[in-house]
């Protein structure tokens, strides 16, 4: 059987983080060319949301949960942006001879307090069977405590990558990978090349957030994201989607620079 690869499309470098609601289609559209000569048979692609999820979320307090009826606007508002954004990389990678399909988590995903409890895979896998790229992405989705909240497309990706038992992750990022320092605030921050899942635990408390506006947690909440499906035994490899060519090359499983959070054992990209 084909191998399954999971790629996450980071939103800083797929949209301008400090433009609302405007794409980078000079990127969207080079990823999906890289994606298209990439070989891979059997791919998932989770993006996130950038200027067209976070400041909508931030703006109508969606994270939090229904507080009063003026936020539902927020929340029909922050899906469309998402949806928006899908199609635009959807649209992308069909030109490119992807057969690509937009899947919804707001009709596929439950939360309880911001965690999942439910995801309704049936069409995902069908999809693949088929041959099909499945696109999913950060999104509003509905809450059993809250009403509803924000579901970060890496707690999406980490989720996914368990139930579907993927062989790998790709997570496209706008940095090298995981450094000693932020590497935005430190010229002479130093790349971790490799890291268990437990050194990893470890170093969490001391990594940063996020400079812009993101609701989802920076890069301490997704490596907190990557920690169990690493654990799980599923190798984790952080890549810089903002640099041409680095993203064929890790989905193709060839030398890059990056991060590869992986067990003992699955040290290969």
């Amino acid at each position: 059987m084909s191998e399954l690869v999971l790629l996450k499309l980071g939103g800083s470098v797929i949209t301008l983080k400090d433009r609302p609601l405007r794409a980078n289609m000079r990127a969207i559209e080079r990823l999906s060319t890289e994606i298209s000569k990439s070989g891979v048979k059997k791919l998932v692609i989770v993006h996130g949301g950038g200027s067209y999820g976070h400041p909508l979320a931030k703006k109508y307090s969606l994270v939090e949960g229904f507080r009063n009826a003026s936020q539902l606007r927020g929340v029909c508002e922050t899906h469309l942006a998402m949806l928006t954004l899908n199609r635009l990389i959807v649209e992308a990678l069909l030109e490119r001879g992807v057969a690509a399909a937009p899947v919804s988590p707001l009709s596929c995903a439950v939360t309880r307090r911001g965690r999942l409890v439910r995801l309704e895979l049936s069409p995902v896998k069908q999809l693949l069977d088929l041959g099909v790229v499945p696109v999913l992405f950060g999104d509003v989705v509905m809450d059993e405590e809250l009403g509803f909240t924000i579901l970060s497309g890496d707690q999406l990706i980490a989720a996914l990558s368990m139930e579907l038992n993927a062989d790998r992750i790709v997570l496209g990022l706008d940095v090298d990978g995981l450094c000693d320092k932020d590497p935005k605030q430190h010229p002479d921050a130093e790349l971790i090349e490799e890291i268990s899942p437990e050194e990893l635990e470890r170093l969490l408390p001391g990594l940063g957030g996020s400079g812009g506006i993101d609701v989802t947690g920076g890069m301490r909440g997704k490596m907190a994201e990557m920690l169990a499906p690493a654990k799980r035994g599923i190798p984790v490899f952080l890549v810089n989607a903002a640099k041409p060519g680095l993203v064929l090359k890790a989905l193709r499983g060839e030398s890059t620079p990056g991060t590869l959070i992986a067990c003992e054992g699955r040290r290969s990209r």
